[in-house]
């Protein structure tokens, strides 16, 4: 149905491949308790999560002063599925040529269907990933947009994780370096955009609302239009 709400999120799990988190019971009703009550313990910046200016920049806003209005709206769809292979270079032609013809577009998001390639709990889905071009985040911050959400890890140096290495400077991170660097929000790590089908949806993009922080998980819901 066009108007069903789909959910893009990347559940928190306590077995990914690349996070460690926990999800302990604090409560039990099989130990007699009154109440059952399960405590977290989740990096901001894993699975579906939205990045604050804060997270590259000391002193700069936290998660709690992007504006509401900035992740919840119409959405523009960046539709690159026909064409994602391994390691593929998402240079600004290719942006180009997919960009939508509507003026003033200020919220965009991925179609890559990256995660039907390969499980986003697998180490394939991290080391083989599509990417961001450092042309390509320049030629995206000229848009002057508000908000972007990716549905592929899509700064090259991002598979480092995989070899225990962080690629410095943060020049080579081309979307925190040429977006969040400007104010542009980004939210990364969605699953699920096979269900995207029209081009441009309703979405809603919530973060956990948490004091001082420069990131937060994120739902992500989507309507097709």
């Amino acid at each position: 149905m066009m108007n069903k709400w789909i959910d893009l999120s990347m559940p928190i799990s306590t077995d990914h491949v690349r996070w460690k988190s926990a999800v302990e019971k604090k409560g039990s009703f099989d130990e007699g308790d009154l109440f059952e009550a399960t405590q977290l313990q989740v990096s901001c910046h894993a699975f579906t999560h939205m990045d604050a200016l804060s997270h590259i920049k000391k002193g700069a806003y936290n998660i709690l002063d992007i504006p509401i209005e900035t992740y919840i709206g119409e959405f523009h769809v960046l539709d690159l599925a026909a064409v994602i292979t391994d390691n593929f270079a998402i240079t600004p032609e290719v942006l180009e040529s997919i960009w939508p013809q509507a003026e003033n577009v200020k919220k965009v998001i991925f179609k890559t269907c990256w995660d039907t390639h390969y499980s986003y709990n697998s180490r394939e889905f991290w080391g083989n990933s599509p990417y961001i071009t450092f042309e390509s985040a320049a030629y995206l911050a000229e848009k002057n947009l508000e908000i972007i959400a990716f549905d592929f890890p899509q700064d090259y140096p991002i598979r480092g994780w995989l070899t225990d290495t962080m690629d410095k400077p943060l020049t080579k991170h081309v979307t925190h370096h040429h977006l969040l660097m400007k104010g542009v929000t980004l939210v990364e790590y969605l699953c699920n955009t096979k269900r995207i089908t029209s081009p441009v949806i309703d979405a809603l993009m919530i973060p956990i609302a948490i004091k001082n922080t420069d990131g937060a998980p994120c739902r992500v819901l989507i309507k097709n239009k």
